[in-house]
């Protein structure tokens, strides 16, 4: 090693120094809680159905038809028809939704992390 190559190479190694010194201190000054709630499903289960077997599968569940009328609303003078496009079974907690409908997958993972929270009829 010749005497002019000292310089350039201490300055190597404090950049070098200095660079691992910082990526070190950057781990521990991050904030690593999540700025929301967080929820742990121990056990989850998806099935993707077409509607005609979502539907089937609900009526088989439940009891009930897959087929409703919606309630009559004040600002609604006419009650239509609704059918069961996904549901979450909360007795074998798994969620039945059409393989890439996202909103109604994502809605019914809501209620396998928050529960019930549609209004009873």
């Amino acid at each position: 090693m010749l005497a002019r190559d000292l310089p350039l190479r201490r300055w190597g190694l404090d950049i070098l120094t200095m660079s691992v010194a910082l990526l070190a201190l950057s781990g521990c000054m991050t904030d690593h809680a999540l700025p929301g709630e967080e929820y742990k499903l121990s056990s989850l289960r998806v099935v993707f159905l077409d509607a005609p077997h979502m539907q089937a599968k609900y009526e088989e569940i439940t009891g009930k038809s897959a087929v409703m009328m919606t309630p009559r609303l004040v600002l609604d003078t006419h009650r239509r028809e609704e059918v069961v496009v996904g549901f979450y079974d909360f007795r074998t907690r798994t969620i039945y939704c059409p393989k890439m409908d996202f909103e109604v997958c994502g809605h019914e993972l809501h209620h396998a992390v928050l529960g019930q929270f549609h209004l009873q009829q």
